[in-house]
């Protein structure tokens, strides 16, 4: 039965991957994470129910470092959907340290020829709390085990903190990020029982392992909670369609009696066939309605304006803003909200308020945060710096 559930969750893995698009790169990280906990499932099945020493040969080390790295994939996948930024920096590295440490700790087991690891499976089925005597070079198999565990539950508690975090500081929760919510909570509700229950069982193998007779009973109730989560996990992909063909979607409209001035739609069609993104001139319209009337109140002046609260006040998926600002107005967001900024400060310029206010007002009131910025981005729109404007 375990084989049968992973062979299921390595099948998943392979319909999210043939499914990533420009618009759910995160989703790498899922297929990572559910390909390793099917593989944690094959591993466990191998080196404790199975009496096949080829299986134990393969399965009973060698994957310790690629296991540590659940955790990880899953922490990257849920940051990449909520800040729509799949790709790794520098800071990231740290995650791996762990796997890499592991990979140490089981490197003399790894230069063992097969016939010596055919020969250390076999003692393992007759005798199994041999499988923590590989030989370790770190840290004791035990030890491995706990921090495993460890590692895997701290993992699941950063993400919960990162999705409550998120949703508290939403100021709307459109259809779209209601799906992501529901799609998280339920899919971290499995991942904690799979690692609350599987922390348990290592805690009461190594506790109540009967050392004499070199023999102990895995708790029965943690194992089923376990395989049933593994199941439900496999399986709730397929109730969130959008989370497997790829998000975000369009679920956001537009009066029809909208007066609001659009870029011309032979401009739309000819900016979109310059990249196949699967937005409609249709949809670019709704997306230059929606923005126009957002921007009419000016929220750019407020320091921390950013993609996500354009994307939650509008309803808007970020990938489609991004989008809207690359291809159709040939910029990115960022330098769009300086400039919005600088035309605002030229605005007061103008009006005379430069003579009530100091340059450090002004760029205040026109949203920047650093003094250094502000005169940097109007030297750049105007080629003059703030104080050569003003003379």
């Amino acid at each position: 039965m375990q084989s049968t559930i992973s062979i299921f969750g390595f099948f998943l893995c392979l319909l999210l991957l043939l499914n990533i698009k420009n618009t759910n790169r995160a989703n790498i990280y899922l297929t990572f994470y559910i390909g390793l906990i099917n593989l944690f499932n094959i591993v466990i099945f191998s080196t404790t129910y199975s009496n096949n020493k080829y299986l134990g040969a393969i399965f009973l080390i060698h994957f310790q470092p690629l296991l540590v790295l659940i955790g990880p994939m899953l922490f990257f996948y849920v940051r990449g959907v909520i800040k729509d930024e799949h790709k790794l920096s520098k800071r990231d590295w740290p995650h791996f340290i762990p796997a890499l440490l592991f990979l140490v700790n089981t490197i003399k087991y790894d230069f063992h020829s097969f016939q010596e690891k055919l020969d250390f499976a076999q003692r393992v089925i007759q005798h199994r709390m041999l499988m923590l005597n590989f030989e370790p070079v770190l840290f004791s198999g035990a030890i491995a085990q706990i921090i495993r565990s460890i590692l895997a539950l701290s993992y699941t508690t950063a993400c919960v903190f990162m999705l409550f975090n998120h949703y508290k500081h939403s100021t709307k929760h459109q259809n779209q990020q209601n799906v992501i919510f529901r799609w998280f909570t339920i899919l971290l509700i499995f991942d904690y029982l799979m690692n609350l229950n599987l922390f348990y069982s290592v805690i009461h193998l190594l506790y109540y392992w009967d050392y004499l007779n070199m023999a102990t009973t895995p708790p029965f109730g943690p194992f089923i909670i376990t395989v049933l989560a593994l199941i439900s996990t496999n399986a709730i992909v397929f109730f969130f369609p959008d989370i497997l063909y790829g998000l975000p979607r369009m679920d956001y409209r537009v009066a029809p009696n909208s007066n609001i001035q659009l870029p011309d739609r032979e401009l739309l069609t000819e900016k979109k066939s310059l990249r196949d993104f699967e937005i409609s001139a249709d949809k670019l319209d709704v997306i230059a309605q929606k923005l126009e009337a957002y921007y009419a109140s000016k929220p750019y002046l407020d320091s921390k304006f950013n993609l996500n609260m354009v994307s939650a006040d509008t309803g808007i998926p970020i990938h489609h803003i991004s989008y809207y600002y690359k291809v159709v107005l040939q910029t990115d967001f960022t330098t769009w909200k300086n400039n919005a900024r600088i035309a605002y400060a030229m605005d007061l310029i103008k009006l005379g308020e430069s003579e009530n206010y100091t340059l450090d007002a002004i760029s205040k009131k026109s949203g920047f945060v650093s003094r250094s910025t502000f005169i940097n981005c109007f030297k750049k729109v105007t080629g003059k710096t703030p104080s050569e404007y003003i003379s």
